[in-house]
């Protein structure tokens, strides 16, 4: 019944597993890096988007999603994007904040599963969706706007040469967004650790759960690695 949906991928495994290293080792050095801050823009809008669905899901309110860009304000703040939510009771609180960490990895997975299954087309619907609702919150317009401009002028390109349709929106972009995902999964459970055993940082989300739910933190620690390993190793077994 969804044939008319199927556009079959040439899966490199090998490639988007290498350019998944490259980026999370060139990540770990240069994480500052202008064009860096402009590709971990895909994972920290999913992260944040986490944030924000699950807050919606439950009964909360979202009023502004946030991307951080600029370097300064990254090192002042320690963040790479925030959600400002109105949360109501303490379970709608909790699963804001569980949200967060568990969205990019079942997107990674959705991401791998449309590959395989030759559907890219829904993958592409889901980002639409998630970049569209980051556009209607966002008090700073001018990044998605930014955006709107390329992808706009990227969509005529595909127009005015369709020949080149298939090879660059398939067959190029989409595996090199699952690479980055692959790798962002791999450099969150990185930070996860880091924060937990030596940063020490009181407001990763780990901790505010553990102060909200009166468990210790390491249990948190565990659920989110837990969900970020099993997401990286089913993706790889998915690929290969």
């Amino acid at each position: 019944m969804l044939d008319f949906l199927v556009s079959p991928i040439a899966i490199n495994p090998w490639l988007i597993i290498s350019i998944a290293l490259i980026y999370a080792l060139i990540n770990l050095r240069y994480r500052h890096h202008f064009l860096l801050r402009w590709i971990h823009f895909i994972p920290t809008l999913l992260h944040e988007f986490g944030h924000a669905l699950f807050c919606q899901l439950t009964g909360g309110k979202v009023e502004d999603i946030v991307i951080v860009t600029s370097r300064h304000e990254r090192r002042e703040t320690r963040r790479t994007g925030f959600a400002v939510t109105t949360t109501r009771g303490n379970f709608n609180q909790f699963m804001t904040v569980l949200g967060g960490y568990l969205f990019p990895p079942l997107m990674l997975i959705a991401g791998i599963l449309c590959l395989q299954y030759s559907y890219p087309v829904i993958f592409w619907t889901l980002l639409i969706i998630v970049f569209s609702y980051y556009f209607l919150k966002t008090s700073r317009k001018w990044l998605p706007l930014i955006i709107t401009i390329v992808l706009a002028t990227f969509i005529y390109f595909l127009t005015a040469h369709p020949q080149y349709q298939y090879e660059l929106m398939n067959d190029i972009i989409y595996q090199l967004i699952t690479s980055v995902l692959l790798a962002d999964t791999l450099l969150s459970s990185l930070t996860i650790t880091a924060v937990y055993f030596k940063e020490h940082h009181p407001d990763w989300d780990g901790a505010l759960l553990g102060r909200m739910t009166r468990l210790p933190v390491f249990i948190y620690y565990l659920l989110f690695i837990a969900v970020h390993l099993g997401a990286l190793y089913v993706a790889i077994q998915l690929i290969i």
